[in-house]
């Protein structure tokens, strides 16, 4: 397929709702203070009660902080310290204390894709086609746990095949995203989805992030408009890249003939929404939407998906490149 003209006009919308709840309890670790402070004269039961408030504060402060995934500024050895006791009675001024949180996490996210717009092929075809993607989803969850963490996302560019949204999997895969030699964990490819890879020596296969489009600008569109040799907004036969480009799918690598794509739009919009597990820990999170025409003039999606990527867990044998990892 070759493209003489086109008029294509995309479009999205996007709406996303999250709501957040946490209920933090302390039990019988401060007990033993307050019956201490009952104890005291009034004058000092004040001035007590006043050290434990900014005290009990800064421990807040410090648990909400680490849930955060931040680092607590609150310095407890400075804290001032309450009054010492006679020996035998120190032993019930104990801060020992326990949290408990309760998160409960309601979240709603939709976004619509629309595109239209005629094509006309150098042998004469022409292509009118109209579509609308949607992507929805609803997560409610109560659960009571601590996290912490770190992601990092790194965005190729994905087609789907299956007429639906890019999908991510648990099944996760070592690949060497960033390029520098050392392996990482990616998330698996749903079925009906691959990576848009560029071929550069040839050999039939992704070798590292440094084939797909966006790891290292975080612009795969940006990437991909650079093969366009003859600047009419697409990567068809007429471009000397195509013939290098392929899909790497969970079934193994293909062409774009293979695949049967014919053409690929360089432009997009932004279109952000979340792929998410089941318990939703993020497996990645789609940037932008464009869409490519297949051989048959069918609109298929191609989307710039962020993937949450983690280090390989420690061990003297590393799975090969490409290969699932154990769940």
């Amino acid at each position: 397929m070759k493209i003489q003209e086109s008029d294509v006009q995309l479009s999205a919308t996007h709406e996303a709702k999250r709501s957040q709840s946490l209920e933090m309890t302390t039990e019988r670790e401060f007990k033993r203070i307050f019956e201490h402070l009952a104890l005291s004269t009034d004058e000092q039961r004040m001035s007590e009660r006043q050290k434990l408030q900014a005290l009990l504060q800064s421990l807040i402060d410090a648990i909400l902080a680490a849930m955060d995934g931040k680092k607590c500024g609150e310095n407890f050895a400075a804290c001032e310290e309450l009054p010492a006791e006679p020996a035998a009675a120190r032993s019930g001024i104990e801060i020992n204390w326990k949290r408990t949180v309760r998160e409960t996490v309601s979240e709603s996210e939709k976004t619509t894709v629309c595109g239209k717009g005629t094509v006309t092929t150098c042998d004469g075809r022409a292509i009118a086609f109209d579509y609308t993607l949607a992507m929805e989803r609803n997560f409610n969850s109560q659960k009571v746990e601590e996290e912490s963490g770190t992601v990092k996302l790194s965005d190729p560019l994905m087609l789907s095949f299956n007429g639906a949204a890019c999908e991510l999997t648990e099944d996760n895969i070592c690949f060497d995203l960033n390029a520098d030699g050392t392996p990482e964990q990616i998330p698996g490819m749903g079925k009906g989805s691959g990576f848009l890879v560029f071929d550069r020596n040839g050999n039939g296969k992704a070798d590292d992030g440094s084939e797909l489009f966006g790891v290292a600008s975080g612009n795969g569109f940006a990437d991909l408009a650079k093969l366009d040799s003859d600047r009419n907004g697409w990567i068809d036969e007429a471009d000397a890249a195509f013939s290098q480009l392929g899909i790497w799918s969970g079934d193994g690598f293909g062409s774009l003939k293979e695949q049967g794509v014919g053409a690929l739009f360089t432009s997009a919009v932004n279109a952000e929404f979340s792929l998410k597990t089941k318990s939703n820990e993020l497996l990645g999170q789609i940037r932008a939407a464009g869409l490519y025409l297949s051989e048959a003039g069918e609109v298929g999606h191609m989307q710039q998906v962020d993937l949450a990527v983690s280090d390989l867990p420690a061990g003297p044998d590393h799975p090969e490149q490409g290969q699932k990892l154990a769940a």
